[in-house]
């Protein structure tokens, strides 16, 4: 069972990240993502739409206000340097309630294991707050880098699925267990 509202990542830092809430005026630097044919592959937007990205953030927002859940800017602690939006997503999936960890980064910030380090510290974040016994990912079936990542998180490929009537795999890890001390 998912306890509600989620609580909030602002401040929630890694050893070179940290969250914050997103505002209106990331579209400035979230437009790399929209602007990327590359990135946006495998999302329903229209390459270089600055009203989509602004929905995008509204989407966000909407959520942190409805159940705590939705994406942050994460910003690279070193340079102050946003790299993506990242966080923590209820989900409907198969008419079940889900916690999935969502993660874009935008082009500029890949290959630098940004996505990983992030989707750990959330993970992390729903196990100490005790969210879910479990967290997903929803990850098209051609994103082997977000596979990767899920693979990296610990998640193993659970099952196929059809999401807002687009296929996609589900990718879990259960959180609930305390970890090995192998594992630490």
């Amino acid at each position: 069972m998912m306890k509600l509202p989620i609580p909030s990542l602002n401040g929630l830092s890694t050893e070179r990240l940290f969250f914050r809430t997103v505002t209106m005026n990331d579209v400035s630097w979230w437009m790399e993502y929209i602007n990327s044919a590359e990135a946006i592959r495998f999302m329903p937007f229209t390459v270089g739409s600055e009203t989509e990205c602004k929905a995008f953030i509204e989407r966000a927002l909407e959520r942190h206000a409805h159940d705590g859940s939705g994406l942050n800017a994460v910003i690279e602690r070193a340079s102050g340097r946003p790299v993506g939006m990242i966080g923590l997503l209820t989900q409907v999936v198969d008419d079940l309630d889900e916690l999935e960890i969502g993660y874009h980064l935008v082009p500029s910030a890949w290959g630098h294991g940004y996505a990983i380090e992030a989707a750990v510290a959330c993970k992390e974040f729903a196990r100490q707050h005790q969210c879910v016994p479990s967290v997903i990912s929803l990850i098209d079936h051609q994103n082997f880098a977000s596979q990767a990542v899920a693979k990296r998180n610990g998640m193993t490929h659970e099952k196929d699925t059809v999401h807002r009537g687009v296929p996609a795999m589900v990718w879990r890890v259960r959180i609930d267990q305390p970890l090995r001390a192998d594992l630490r």
